[in-house]
């Protein structure tokens, strides 16, 4: 491989691996807080506006802990949740102050979102690599 191509290579490496790491360990730490989580049913209290957007704030039912109420740390622009609303709530059983709204989106958008983030300019930098390699390599054969 060229000096050409390996540049390329380290620089969609150094651009790309911080940000993919991140988002797999993202990816291995929700996917563990599913599979040992405690579901259970919650109540929408209210949408609290802050940072520019809606957080619900939930209140539930902590198995052995009483009743605990959360902020969820998934914002949107509009009120997502209405008041009143039931939601499904994902707690570890010896934390249940970092309770969170159980949904597909909430949980697995920001993990995927990071590490494909972080895959793109691998992707690119592999496909600019072996295009320059290839046409050096054409170029070569002409000669």
């Amino acid at each position: 491989m060229s000096s050409r191509g390996r540049f390329v290579l380290l620089v969609a490496a150094l651009a790309g691996l911080p940000l993919a790491f991140s988002g797999v360990m993202q990816l291995y730490r929700t996917n563990r807080e599913i599979s040992t989580g405690l579901r259970v049913k919650g109540v929408v209290i209210r949408s609290q506006e802050a940072q520019g957007g809606y957080y619900p704030v939930v209140r539930f039912e902590a198995v052995g802990q009483g009743i605990m109420r959360f902020t969820d740390r998934s914002g949107s622009y509009q009120a997502e949740f209405q008041d009143g609303q039931e939601v499904e709530v994902i707690y570890q059983q010896y934390e249940p102050e970092k309770a969170r709204i159980y949904t597909p989106q909430r949980l697995w958008f920001a993990p995927v979102l990071m590490a494909s983030a972080g895959l793109l300019p691998l992707v690119i930098g592999v496909l600019v690599a072996w295009f320059t390699e290839r046409k050096t390599q054409i170029s070569e054969r002409k000669i």
